[in-house]
């Protein structure tokens, strides 16, 4: 879409073009990505089940996509027209952020509260089933504790991470460093967890120690920080679902689901050469598992939506911003 032609697309605009094509009833959505597609569909389509949607990636002339691009059109946005971001920091830093004041004005925006998509499809709590999806096999591995200890072990960088950028001192922490720090030194297993929760917990504990008394102005201010980031539901138990997504996702997909899968596989493949069934029955149950968890992992977090029910950010602030929503949606002409 042209430059001239963005300028002036808007949700009246979105309107009369679907009266004109006799779609009037479709409600288009920007999202950041094509890869955003999936998750904002589920959530679209169970949230508000009775409105027609059409979810696009927005792209500009030079096909830039993302959330910096989208919001610079919010103000075109409408019951026509709406869109669907992820919250990075921006929830958490509210008012302290330019992005987080147009989230939090903009009946039109909806924000995954999460840091992003990936931190709800990595939901601890779905990753057992999700193993059994791969690999048709059972895991001992007790994901909910793993990231329960995680997230308080990172939990004060991740306060450290989001008060410089209220203090608009971001490049002391930038994510790449962040990513050092917090990313495991070796695959996780049921036998390297505390190892990795150790050698994490020793980098967090160094890198905290240096920003205390590189800046004793924010170290006074941490006890009523980490207050008013619980008030918005961060805590040292779920640390995990506001850290930088990719960061999340590439070590739960690398560091985690695909040794433990790749492992269970290898089992499933013992186990049917150790049978007594002839070698071509072997083959052929070989060849039927291996069509069968063909998926990749990567492909089934992203479309692991099971998330919901028990995730306390979905029903306490993402299903009820969809219900205001729904509302503002319905009620258009």
């Amino acid at each position: 879409m042209i430059s001239s032609l963005k300028n002036n697309y808007n949700s009246d605009y979105v309107a009369m073009s679907n009266r004109l094509t006799n779609h009037k009833d479709i409600i288009e959505v920007w999202v950041e990505d094509e890869y955003d597609i999936p998750f904002w569909n589920n959530v679209l389509s169970e949230e508000c089940g009775n409105l027609k949607f059409k979810i696009t990636p927005y792209r500009n002339s030079e096909l830039n996509t993302g959330k910096g691009n989208i919001l610079k059109y919010s103000g075109q946005l409408g019951p026509h027209l709406i869109a669907c971001v992820d919250s990075d920091y921006d929830y958490l830093l509210g008012e302290h952020s330019e992005y987080g004041r147009k989230l939090a004005s903009n009946p039109y925006i909806v924000q995954t509260y999460t840091y992003a998509i990936e931190n709800h499809n990595c939901a601890p709590y779905t990753l057992k089933a999700l193993c059994v999806n791969a690999t048709l096999e059972m895991t001992d591995f007790d994901f909910e504790k793993f990231f329960k200890d995680y997230s308080q072990t990172v939990y004060p960088l991740l306060l450290w991470s989001l008060i410089l950028r209220r203090n608009r001192r971001e490049n002391v922490l930038p994510f790449n460093y962040f990513k050092e720090i917090v990313s495991p030194c070796m695959p996780i297993s049921a036998k390297s967890a505390s190892k990795v929760l150790n050698s994490i917990s020793d980098k967090v504990r160094q890198a905290v120690r240096k920003l205390e008394k590189t800046f004793p102005e924010d170290t006074a201010q941490m006890p009523y920080f980490k207050q008013e980031m619980s008030r918005k539901l961060l805590r040292p138990d779920n640390t995990y679902l506001f850290i930088n997504g990719h960061i999340l996702e590439d070590m739960v997909e690398k560091d985690l689901l695909i040794p433990i899968c790749r492992n269970l596989v290898r089992n499933h493949i013992r186990t049917i050469y150790q049978s007594r069934a002839t070698l071509d029955e072997k083959k052929r149950k070989k060849l039927h598992y291996d069509n069968i968890t063909r998926r990749s992992i990567s492909v089934l977090l992203a479309s692991n939506f099971d998330y919901k029910d028990n995730s306390e950010i979905y029903n306490r602030l993402l299903k009820p911003r969809l219900a205001k929503l729904k509302s503002h949606l319905s009620s258009r002409k």
